[in-house]
C-alpha cells in the first residue's frame, strides 16, 4: 500500500499542512488509483469538513470525486501497527511523533518542517528520505513545495477587503500605515475559514510580530495565484520561511511550484 498520512489532534484547525496533504493525495491519485489518504484519529465529523473543502476548492473530472472519496480513510491510532506499507508520504511533525515507533514501511518520505530537527523518523531505523525547501530546514534533498494549481477553480464575484495574516499576533498591528488597503479587514487568527476564502478578499497582508517561526507558509503561494495584492511586513527582518518565501516569489514567482507526475515525490506514490 502507498499512502499518505495525516495525524488529526482532538484540536483539529485547518492549517496549511492539512492543505499539503490534500493536494499531494490528490495528484498523486491522477497517475495512482490505489493511493489512500489516511486520516489517524480522525472522525466521520472530520472526514466530512475534509470532503466539503477539497469539493469547493477543486476541480475533478468524472468519476475522480467519488474516487478521491472512496480512497479517504480514517483509521485509529490503535490499529495503525498492524498496517504495512510500500512507501508513504508524511508532511507534518505532529504525524511524525504519532507515528514514530509504530509505523511499518518499506520507504517513508518526509517534506521538513520547522521541528523535523529534532522530532523525526531515525534514519538508524527507517528507509527515509527528508526533503526540504529552507535553509533551516533538516533535509537529504533540495526540493520546491508545489501547489495543485492545475485543480485550482476560478473565482466568482471577489469581495473587496484585505486578509491579514500575523501568525501568534492578536494585535499590535497598526493597518493606518497602509491607507491603500480596503475594508473589511478578516484576520486569519480570529476568524473561521470561510467558504470560498479566495473571494472574500482583493488584498492579502503578512506582518511578522516575531512571535512564530513560520516554517513554510503556503498562503502566499495561493494569494499569488489568484492575483492578489501582497504586502508583506517584517519589522525585525527575521529569516524564517515567510521571509525566504516572500524573497522567492519575488524573484522567481510560480516558477516550478505546479504538482505534477514529474515531481519527484509524486513519482515514488505513483
Amino acid at each position: 500500500m502507498k499512502a499518505i498520512l495525516f495525524y488529526v489532534v482532538p484540536t483539529f484547525r485547518l492549517t496549511g499542512s492539512t492543505i499539503n496533504a490534500i493536494e499531494y493525495y490528490l495528484a498523486g491519485l491522477e497517475h495512482n488509483p490505489d493511493l489512500k489518504l489516511l486520516f489517524i484519529n480522525g472522525n466521520n465529523s472530520f472526514k466530512r469538513k475534509i470532503q466539503k473543502l477539497i469539493h469547493e476548492r477543486y476541480v475533478f473530472g468524472k468519476g475522480e470525486w467519488e474516487k478521491a472519496v472512496m480512497n479517504m480513510e480514517l483509521v485509529s491510532k490503535y490499529r495503525f501497527p498492524s498496517l504495512s506499507f510500500d512507501t508513504v508520504l508524511v508532511l507534518d511533525y505532529v504525524t511524525i511523533s504519532e507515528t514514530r515507533g509504530i509505523i511499518r514501511a518499506n520507504k517513508i518520505l518526509v517534506i521538513s518542517e520547522k521541528y523535523t530537527d529534532t522530532i523525526y523518523y531515525d534514519k538508524s531505523l527507517y528507509n527515509v528520505e527528508y526533503y526540504g525547501e529552507m535553509p533551516f530546514h533538516y533535509k537529504d534533498h533540495e526540493y520546491r513545495m508545489k501547489c495543485l494549481f492545475d485543480r485550482y477553480k476560478k473565482l466568482g464575484e471577489v469581495k473587496k477587503g484585505t486578509y491579514v495574516n500575523s501568525p501568534r499576533n492578536d494585535k499590535n498591528i497598526d493597518l493606518k500605515k497602509y491607507i491603500y488597503l480596503p475594508e473589511p479587514f478578516i484576520f486569519k487568527s480570529k476568524t473561521e475559514p470561510e467558504e470560498n476564502l479566495f473571494e472574500q478578499f482583493t488584498h492579502y497582508v503578512y506582518y511578522h510580530a516575531n512571535k512564530w517561526f513560520d516554517p513554510h507558509p503556503r498562503l502566499f503561494l495561493e494569494c499569488r495565484f489568484y492575483d492578489k495584492i501582497m504586502t508583506y511586513v517584517n519589522p525585525h527582518n527575521l529569516k524564517d520561511g515567510s521571509w525566504y518565501r516572500w524573497e522567492d516569489l519575488r524573484v522567481n514567482y510560480l516558477e516550478n511550484r505546479t504538482l505534477s507526475k514529474n515531481d519527484e515525490i509524486i513519482r515514488q506514490l505513483c
